[in-house]
């Protein structure tokens, strides 16, 4: 900035500015791309439609892991929260808070099914999406400990019964066969519930 109060445009600014800009541009394509062909699409298609080279996309993103995580870490923040308000419901109103979570889920995977893909990745490369992670893991488990103890859910279940309905709405949501994605995926949520359900509920 000078002394007049303007800032003064360096070409070293200048750099900056266009790198996060090209940045910006790859997770915004890569969040369409992954959306429509799945985290296993091509990166040449990510950079393609970012309109950079795949050189340029490797040096922002040496990994594919670094890529997905960049474009989901603020949503798998958004996730871990989500988790944790239903944990700290389920002290209260601990049947009404997991089936409120276990429909959100569903209809998150339906929304976007490349995070639904996430949830099933082991990746801690990013100390964001880690933290994201974590705390989303740890609120989980007390949610399902709490509506577990509270009698609102079934003796044997645990935490990797999520895991599992993640896994389950993901495959359904690829091939859904006679029924709409969204249709297969909240029918098997609701039948899920009906499963886990306690006496207590």
């Amino acid at each position: 900035m000078t002394g007049t109060g303007v800032v003064e445009v360096t070409p070293e600014r200048t750099l900056r500015v266009d790198a996060e800009r090209r940045r910006q541009a790859l997770l915004c394509a890569a969040a369409s791309v992954f959306l429509a062909e799945g985290l296993d699409a091509p990166l040449e298609s990510v950079a393609a439609a970012a309109g950079v080279g795949i050189a340029t996309l490797y040096r922002r993103f040496p990994t594919r892991d670094a890529l997905v995580e960049a474009v989901f870490e603020a949503k798998m923040a958004a996730h871990a929260d989500r988790i944790e308000a239903a944990a700290q419901r389920a002290a209260s109103r601990p049947w009404a808070a997991f089936c409120e979570y276990v429909r959100d889920l569903c209809e998150m995977q339906v929304a976007d099914p490349a995070f639904g893909r996430v949830l099933l990745r082991p990746m801690q490369g990013s100390p964001l999406f880690a933290d994201a992670h974590a705390r989303a893991v740890r609120a989980s488990r007390r949610l399902v400990s709490r509506a577990r103890k509270a009698g609102a859910l079934r003796a044997e279940v645990r935490e990797p019964d999520l895991y599992l309905l993640t896994a389950s709405i993901a495959a359904l949501i690829a091939d859904p066969g006679p029924m709409s994605a969204e249709r297969a995926a909240c029918r098997l949520t609701e039948l899920f519930l009906d499963a886990v359900k306690g006496p207590a509920a």
